[in-house]
């Protein structure tokens, strides 16, 4: 009997190894395969099969940092105008920020060409890594432009934009 579970032991440990590797192998793969679907949904012009993977909170306050007007750091009272516009700007977004005006800003965003030539038109541009082991950012090459930068977060787990950096001319060095 002592035999049987000498046996045994290592073909546990090598069961859980497997289940561990696999498992690690799956939570690699994931953030790619969301990239996949996400491309798939803006290909196919599907706003519903887009939202899971979007965290619209995240998104919404990543998107009001970026478009608010800056404050000067020495006015110490901001006008009445940088205040209004502010709360403009956080208003427009809260109303407007849906599936399909995030799907029409990807497709004006998206090269013109990788557009037409289906998705591997769109992939030799692409270059995503994770960031930690929760956090994964994948950034799209823009002629004449800097990079579109998605960032996607693990949770629920599913992979969720929480923002994105829009393109900008490049400057000429």
């Amino acid at each position: 009997m002592r035999k049987g579970f000498r046996r045994a032991m290592p073909r546990a440990w090598q069961g859980l190894g497997v289940t561990a590797g696999a498992v690690l192998a799956a939570y690699a793969v994931s953030p790619y395969l969301a990239l996949w679907d996400i491309d798939r949904a803006l290909h196919g012009n599907n706003a519903s099969r887009l939202a899971p993977h979007v965290d619209w909170s995240s998104l919404s306050h990543c998107l009001k940092e970026q478009f608010s007007p800056a404050v000067p750091a020495d006015d110490d009272l901001p006008g009445f105008g940088s205040s209004f516009a502010g709360q403009v700007v956080s208003n427009a977004i809260d109303t407007h920020l849906t599936p399909a005006t995030l799907m029409s800003t990807a497709h004006q965003v998206m090269p013109h060409g990788a557009s037409t030539s289906g998705w591997l038109g769109a992939w030799y541009a692409v270059h995503a890594h994770f960031v930690s082991p929760g956090k994964f950012e994948a950034s799209l090459d823009q002629p004449g432009q800097t990079p579109f930068v998605l960032h996607m977060k693990f949770e629920h787990w599913g992979w969720k934009i929480t923002r994105f950096e829009m393109p900008a001319p490049a400057h000429a060095a």
